[in-house]
């Protein structure tokens, strides 16, 4: 009988474990005072798709904000700014790489 109660215990632990590392979907808006144009908005996303986690984004030109959905699990904000960032673009509080190249035309 200990057996059998053992078994299910264990069973129903193993069952319940994935359920605790569940991916959550995150959303952020990140201020990009540059995104001006939707080819600078396809340039950026183009480059935070490359970012692990990362599900979906779109933004909007004339607050210039880019609003990004990602697993919390997989990737942290900080993550996001960074690739940003390192495209050549200003996002929130940190300045743009300064070696990035920019395409002609963004």
């Amino acid at each position: 009988m200990k057996k059998y109660y053992l078994i299910i215990c264990s069973t129903t632990v193993l069952m319940l474990l994935p359920g605790c590392f569940r991916a959550e979907v995150q959303t952020t808006d990140y201020s990009i005072p540059q995104m001006n144009t939707p080819a600078s908005a396809a340039y950026i996303q183009g480059k935070i798709k490359r970012v692990p986690g990362i599900v979906d984004s779109s933004y909007n030109l004339e607050t210039h904000i880019l609003t990004v959905d990602y697993q919390s699990s997989t990737t942290r904000s900080m993550n996001i700014e960074e690739a940003i960032s390192l495209a050549g673009y200003a996002v929130n509080n940190r300045p743009a790489n300064p070696k990035a190249k920019l395409p002609q035309g963004l």
